[in-house]
């Protein structure tokens, strides 16, 4: 595992244990559907932070079976969640990530929530829904 990984993991661990940890939200990425859907990897295992005043950081393994490490903020809006962030992982340099999701319902303190990402450019990649887990 690279350094960059260990340090985020290392990272997302400590800000969730800490005091005030009990009012952010610890999310789990689950799995994407890519349309179309050329070879890319739907398996999305990772993991993220969403701090109570929104500021979120994560990793995951992303689409071209890459790890991705992401950085930014979250704006809330009743069931809509708004995510803007830094990523690694697709190119040689941090790009953009702008992702809109809705939480679906909240069961015994679970929420699974459905994130749509666009895709940007039209001959590279494709649209995505991806689904997370929240305790």
């Amino acid at each position: 595992m690279s350094y960059l990984i260990r340090t985020a993991l290392l990272a997302l661990a400590v800000t969730a244990m800490a005091p005030n940890a009990q009012a952010g939200t610890i999310g789990f990425h689950v799995a994407s559907h890519h349309a179309p859907a050329k070879n890319y990897n739907n398996s999305n295992p990772g993991i993220y932070y969403r701090h109570t005043e929104g500021w979120t950081a994560g990793v995951y393994r992303n689409s071209l079976r890459k790890t991705s490490v992401y950085a930014g903020y979250t704006w809330k809006f009743g069931v809509l969640d708004v995510t803007t962030a830094g990523v690694t992982g697709y190119f040689d340099k941090v790009q953009p990530l702008l992702v809109p999701s809705i939480s679906l319902f909240t069961y015994q303190g679970i929420t699974p929530r459905i994130a749509y990402i666009p895709r940007v450019e039209k001959k590279i990649g494709s649209h995505v829904l991806h689904l997370m887990v929240e305790y």
